[in-house]
Formats: C-alpha cells, structure tokens, sequence
C-alpha cells in the first residue's frame, strides 16, 4: 500500500519556501539554451520555481498533492498573469499524457511516500517527460539527521514517519547512492551530488541528480 499525505501550507511558514533554491538557476540556463519549453514542477509547494521558469519565458504545469499549496499558487498566477497551469494531483499517478514535457523539476518533493510510492513516481517522471528530456529530482540521505532520530517511527530500512513538526504523519523516504542508482536505472545520470544543511536544531542531507531520459 502506498502511503501518502500532502504538506498543509498554511503551517509552513518559512520564507526560503517562498524563494527559489540556488541549485535550480543553472538548470534555467541549461534548459534555455537546449530550447525546452514545457516544464513540469512536480511539488510545487506553493509555486517558487513555477514562478521563476514561467517568468523566464517557460510553459510551466504545477503539481501538488496539497490543495492549500495549489491554492497560494494560483493567486499568485491571477495576479501575474503567468503561464503556469496548476493540478492538485498524486505524483504516483500523474494527471499528464506521455512525453508532454521537455523538462520536470521535482525539488524536496517525491521522498515524502514509502518505498513502493517513490518507485511508482520515478516510473511516473521517467513517463511524462519526452525522449532526451531532462529532470531534477533531489532526494533524502540517510546522513539527515531526522533519519537517525529515535522519536520518528521506522516502518522499512528506508522508510520514517516522522511525529512532529509541520511534517508530522507524513512518510519520508530516506535514500544512498546506491539507492538513487537503481531507482534511476533506466535514466542518464548527468550529475550527482549531495549537500548537507545545518540549522540550530537538527542536519538536513539530501542528493540532487539531473537525469536524462534516453
């Protein structure tokens, strides 16, 4: 059974949710200069990277399993006037024909689900992007430290739910090198890394891949 269950944005409260992330703006270069088109943010969140490609001359399609983070999205869209179409949408069954997009972008997003859910999404990306297209996806490392917390509850070697916080009830999948590899098998990996961020009460770690679909 996959598990799932969307962020309530109206708890979020953090600003860097509002800006776009430092690792996407050489992808915005990148993806200009190939001339892709179509985009799809696959969870979006509350729509920081739609609103930066669509403002960048980009036809973005956001996604989201969280109708308060689709909601905020499209208020920002009716103001700007911006060439962003929003779905609230699983990202295990994507609302999307084959090969619609030249590009996807799915940044903190497709870890929160189980095992099961995050080989099903990877299908489900690997699906709507075109031949040649391109993806971000970032992943969670097992070096974070919510992984290594006692109080989260482990339901598989790679899966936590974690018990509190605005996170809390929501299953995170948490990832190695390896891992990544073999969810990825039928991908071109272009690069790899990995990054930890420290904040005053606990280590996020996570990896950020571009793929190209062959």
């Amino acid at each position: 059974m996959i598990q799932s269950k969307a962020w309530n944005w109206d708890t979020a409260q953090t600003s860097w949710w509002k800006e776009p992330a430092p690792e996407v703006y050489p992808l915005l270069n990148r993806w200009k200069k190939q001339g892709f088109k179509k985009i799809l943010d696959l969870g979006c969140g509350i729509g920081r990277h739609s609103i930066l490609f669509a403002e960048n001359g980009f036809k973005v399609a956001a996604t989201d399993l969280s109708r308060e983070g689709i909601g905020k999205l499209n208020k920002i869209v009716e103001q700007g006037k911006l060439d962003i179409t929003t779905k609230v949408a699983d990202m295990v069954s994507l609302p999307y024909e084959d090969g619609m997009f030249d590009c996807l972008i799915a940044f903190h997003a497709i870890y929160h689900t189980d095992d099961v859910g995050i080989k099903e999404t990877v299908n489900e990306i690997a699906r709507v992007i075109k031949r040649n297209g391109e993806a971000l996806i970032t992943f969670n490392s097992k070096g974070s430290s919510s992984y290594k917390d006692p109080l989260n509850k482990h339901l598989t070697e790679n899966v936590i739910i974690k018990t509190k916080g605005h996170e809390a009830g929501i299953p995170h999948y948490y990832a190695s090198k390896s891992d990544i590899e073999k969810l990825l098998k039928t991908f071109e990996i272009i690069e790899f890394s990995y990054k930890e961020e420290y904040y005053p009460d606990f280590t996020g770690a996570h990896y950020f891949v571009l793929v190209k679909k062959k």
